[in-house]
């Protein structure tokens, strides 16, 4: 089966190939797409460029792709509305137009978010709570989501939607909250400043191990009956628990033996969304899935990497 990855040189899709090519016995061939950025040359991966939001390109990474399968993590997570738009739905909807035309019978996983909920007020939240994002992000994943099961209701395509909920791991931007503490804490042992720099600490989220959310879409992709029991559903990829940043703090506090004083701003920001924690059960009766991460164990792992350590980052 050749699996096409785009977005393969991102923080879930480099990982997502590291879990794909750890299957051997699966006789998958693992094409990575790229945009921007080249990954890693890792072996036996092709890598081929192409820029989905153009039409022309879309169609040429498929024809070289060939793909029976394919898991669609490229997209953008900043930006104006504008580009978000055209970065998660314009690209979403020229990818599923050139497979549609040119592999009609591939399997399609594409990555929504657990932003397409928003604030919602159901905990544990499962699939069939409504789509009500606060941000422009994730409006954005909420189109991407909703186009992406129009176009297997209206041609057939067989799509599944993906929703991870906050993502966590080793090799995690700074730009997210977790990432930022892990970055900032190995900076500290490094004697780079005295005091951490978090907007607040009460907030919840489910935090769950990208390790976990890529063997996730994995066993939504290959599902045997993904046709019949995959195809037009969405999916949470979660750890089903929520989780304070104070006790992400509270974690990193345990691992590194210390304590560590933080620093608010003097305006605290609203927290749109207080708390969410996701309902798994859909995924993990459908397919056998289950996280197996603990948020200390992923913890861990980040600060290894944080460090440079090469002993621990990927499992």
């Amino acid at each position: 089966m050749r699996v096409l990855v785009t977005g393969g040189s991102g923080f879930a899709g480099s990982h997502l190939i590291r879990y794909l090519r750890s299957l051997p016995g699966e006789g998958l061939e693992v094409i990575c797409h790229a945009h921007l950025t080249i990954p890693e040359p890792i072996d036996g991966v092709r890598v081929l460029r192409a820029d989905l939001r153009d039409q022309d390109e879309a169609d040429l990474l498929v024809r070289k792709a060939s793909p029976d399968a394919v898991v669609h993590l490229a997209g953008t997570n900043h930006g104006s509305l504008s580009e978000l738009l055209e970065g998660n739905v314009v690209a979403t909807g020229t990818l599923l137009e050139s497979l549609r035309s040119l592999a009609p019978g591939a399997r399609v996983v594409v990555a929504g978010s657990s932003a397409e909920y928003g604030a919602s007020p159901l905990d544990p939240i499962p699939e069939s709570a409504p789509l009500t994002p606060l941000g422009h992000y994730g409006v954005a994943k909420a189109a991407q989501d909703l186009l992406a099961r129009a176009v297997h209701r209206m041609h057939g395509l067989p799509v599944a939607v993906a929703r991870p909920f906050n993502l966590i791991g080793p090799g995690q931007s700074p730009s997210f909250v977790c990432g930022s503490i892990v970055a900032q804490v190995a900076a500290m042992e490094r004697g780079e400043g005295d005091r951490l720099q978090l907007a607040e600490l009460g907030s919840k989220r489910d935090f769950v191990d990208v390790r976990d959310v890529v063997a996730g879409m994995t066993f939504l992709l290959l599902h045997p009956a993904f046709n019949e029991k995959c195809a037009g559903k969405a999916f949470n990829i979660g750890s089903g628990r929520s989780h304070s940043i104070a006790e992400v703090l509270m974690h990193l506090e345990r691992i590194t033996g210390r304590s560590y004083r933080v620093d608010f701003p003097e305006t605290p920001p609203a927290v749109a969304v207080p708390s969410q924690r996701s309902d798994n059960r859909l995924l993990m009766e459908t397919t056998g899935w289950c996280p197996s991460l603990t948020l200390a164990q992923s913890l861990r792992d980040m600060l290894a990497a944080a460090r440079g350590d090469p002993a621990r980052p990927f499992r």
